[in-house]
C-alpha cells in the first residue's frame, strides 16, 4: 500500500496487521531531546587528525561507527561505549589493513559491517573478536557482496544489494543464511536501513535512477508498503524503534540537510543544543530508542519524542 500526503498511524506489533496513511507534517516542529552522551568526532592522535561517523547504537549505547586518519584515509570501525572509552576495529589480509566500516549493533553484541579490500563491499558479524563473512541466498542465488546496514534483537539483518544489472534492491536476511528481496512497488531502486524487534523495515527507494533519483521514505511491515516522506524534500529513513519512532534524513541530491524524527503523524526537527550547524541521526535502538548521529564534531546518544 502506497498513500502519500495524508495522514500517517502507525500500529505495528507482532499480532496485528499494520496500516499506514502518509501525510504532510508539521514541519516547523523541534523534537524534544535529552543528549544523554557527547563525544568528539574529531581530534588529534599523534600527528594525525581522526574524524568519526556514528551509524548504529544498540540498547546498552554502545555506537559503532567508522573513522580515518588523515595520514592514510584507511577507514577503521569503532565502538564508543557509554563509560566514555573507543575502541577500534581494523581488518587486516595479508598483514595489511583493509577499510573497514560498522553499521550497527544487536542487543546482543552483534556487529555488522563491510569491508573493503577493493571496490567490492565484504559483509561481515563480529563477535567479540570472532570475524565471520556473510552470505546470503535469495531465490536460488548466494550473495558473498553486499551491504548489511541494520539488525534487530534477534539477528535479522536487512540492507542492499545489487543484481547482475547493477540494479540496488533491499534484502531481509534471517539468522539461516536465506533472505528476500524487498522492492517497493513501482521503484527503480530500494534499499532497508533498519529492522526494529517487531520485523517493521524503514529505508528509501525511488522510481528513477540517477542521475534522476529522488529519494522517497519507505515502511514496510507484513508485507504492506507505505511510503513516508517529509513534504517536498528527498527523504531517507535511518531506522524504527519498537514504538514506531522513525529517524529520517532530508536530502538534496547526495547532500544531507538536517534529521527529524517522525511520531504521531508529525515530523519533529532535531537540534543538538548550543550548535549551530545541521544534526545528522544515523540510528535508533530498538527497544529504548536511543538515537546516535553527530552536529558539527560532536557524536551524541539522545532519546528524543
Amino acid at each position: 500500500m502506497s498513500i502519500q500526503h495524508k495522514h500517517v498511524w502507525l500500529s505495528v506489533s507482532t499480532l496485528v496487521a499494520v496500516f499506514f496513511l502518509v501525510a504532510f507534517a508539521n514541519a516547523q516542529t523541534q523534537a524534544s531531546c535529552q543528549f544523554s552522551e557527547t563525544f568528539s568526532t574529531q581530534f588529534s592522535v599523534g600527528n594525525a587528525t581522526r574524524s568519526l561517523t556514528p551509524r548504529g547504537v544498540n540498547d546498552y549505547a554502545t555506537v559503532v561507527g567508522d573513522g580515518y586518519d588523515d595520514t592514510n584515509f584507511i577507514e577503521m570501525g569503532f565502538f564508543h561505549f557509554p563509560n566514555g572509552t573507543t575502541n577500534y576495529y581494523q581488518h587486516s589480509s595479508n598483514g595489511q589493513p583493509v577499510q573497514t566500516f560498522l553499521y550497527d549493533r544487536s542487543y546482543f553484541g552483534t556487529t555488522i559491517g563491510i569491508t573493503l579490500p577493493g571496490k567490492t563491499p565484504m559483509p561481515f558479524s563480529l563477535n567479540g573478536s570472532n570475524y565471520t563473512p556473510l552470505k546470503m541466498t535469495i531465490g536460488g542465488t548466494t550473495y558473498n557482496s553486499f551491504y548489511p546496514f541494520g539488525i534487530n534483537r534477534w539477528g535479522t539483518i536487512v540492507g542492499m544489494y545489487r543484481d547482475s544489472a547493477g540494479t540496488m534492491h533491499g534484502f531481509k536476511l534471517f539468522g539461516n543464511g536465506q533472505g528476500i528481496a524487498l522492492n517497493y512497488p513501482g521503484a527503480a531502486e530500494t534499499v532497508a536501513n533498519g529492522i526494529n524487534d517487531n520485523g517493521t523495515i524503514v529505508g528509501y527507494y525511488s522510481k528513477n535512477l540517477p542521475p534522476n533519483e529522488w529519494k522517497h521514505g519507505f515502511i514496510y511491515s507484513n508485507g504492506k508498503w507505505a511510503s513516508l516522506s517529509y513534504p517536498n524534500k528527498q527523504t531517507t529513513l535511518q531506522g524504527i524503534s519498537n514504538s514506531n519512532l522513525i529517524v529520517a534524513t532530508t536530502n538534496q541530491g547526495s547532500t544531507s540537510l538536517n534529521s527529524y524524527i517522525y511520531v504521531n503523524g508529525t515530523f519533529k526537527k532535531m537540534v543538538m543544543p548550543n550548535s549551530n550547524v545541521p544534526t545528522y541521526a544515523f540510528g535508533i535502538s530498538p527497544r529504548k530508542g536511543l538515537i546516535t548521529g553527530f552536529s558539527g564534531f560532536k557524536g551524541f546518544v539522545a532519546t528524543c519524542k
